[in-house]
């Protein structure tokens, strides 16, 4: 297991990629903790641009359409919980429609679950609802550790894994399997995500940014303050693009796109000395 903190999301992606790199190999048990997930430093907004541009010069999809797939921001600013909720007819007909995906987005299970009943259900209505409740008990304090996003079939999880679709899948397909929430000491909002496999150029800082407004906007809904984020990839790997359907930068690119990203951290901390 290795383990890595910072303060904003670039900065653990970056402490990880570094260690990825020198492994040569994927490791298992990687584990990043946010400190401030929210933060966006301009080093931090430096580091994403300068992946973004690197997954742009290879085609792959931005950091900002890899967090769409976790938490659509943009509804959620443009009309809240309403307009969030309205994903699966306003949002997802679109993306079904241009890349066949007949399994779903994250964003679509985290509003929409069907039931064994053939009834649907709001996880994250429901979670909402069961944070606020607990936060206005009189009697006692609130539970601290009752908020699962979990991918298994408890009533009140925020499903990201279905067995009965994704049991087939090897490396494609959903890679998020599960998502707890914690209240901390002082009521903040912590949120840990359970990855099977993670794709640390392709998908990782798209991943914590979704996931970072995903617990920003649980803890505004329910008026507490977010506290650290927490990913846990149980298999992570550096790709270097020699996959069948992978664009091939290889060791030679990933080399330069940390190296790049060294060098914007090392001019912000030279910029803070003087």
């Amino acid at each position: 297991m290795k383990t890595r903190t910072h303060q904003t999301r670039a900065g653990a992606w970056l402490e990880a990629a570094e260690l990825l790199f020198d492994a040569k190999s994927p490791i298992y048990n990687l584990i990043l903790e946010v400190e401030q997930p929210g933060l966006a430093t301009p080093e931090s907004r430096a580091i994403e641009a300068r992946v973004d541009g690197f997954l742009k010069e290879w085609d792959c999809q931005p950091i900002q359409t890899v967090a769409d797939t976790i938490f659509p921001a943009t509804e959620y600013i443009a009309g809240g919980l309403k307009q969030l909720y309205e994903y699966p007819e306003t949002i997802y007909p679109h993306i079904k429609s241009i890349t066949a995906n007949s399994k779903g987005t994250y964003a679509l299970r985290l509003v929409r679950r069907n039931c064994s009943d053939k009834s649907t259900m709001n996880p994250l209505d429901t979670l909402i609802d069961k944070l606020k409740a607990e936060l206005k008990r009189k009697t006692s304090g609130p539970m601290k550790a009752i908020y699962e996003l979990d991918m298994g079939m408890e009533p009140l999880e925020l499903k990201f894994y279905e067995a009965e679709i994704d049991h087939g899948n090897h490396r494609s397909g959903q890679c998020l399997s599960h998502v707890s929430l914690k209240l901390g000491p002082n009521r903040e909002l912590y949120l840990t995500a359970l990855y099977r496999y993670q794709y640390f150029v392709q998908k990782t800082i798209g991943n914590l940014k979704g996931l970072a407004r995903l617990q920003e906007c649980i803890a505004r809904e329910v008026g507490i303050p977010t506290g650290p984020l927490v990913c846990h990839a149980t298999l992570a790997a550096l790709e270097s693009g020699k996959g069948a359907k992978e664009p091939a930068w290889g060791r030679q690119g990933l080399a330069v796109l940390i190296d790049d990203c060294k060098k914007i951290r090392e001019q912000y901390r030279l910029k803070a000395v003087a």
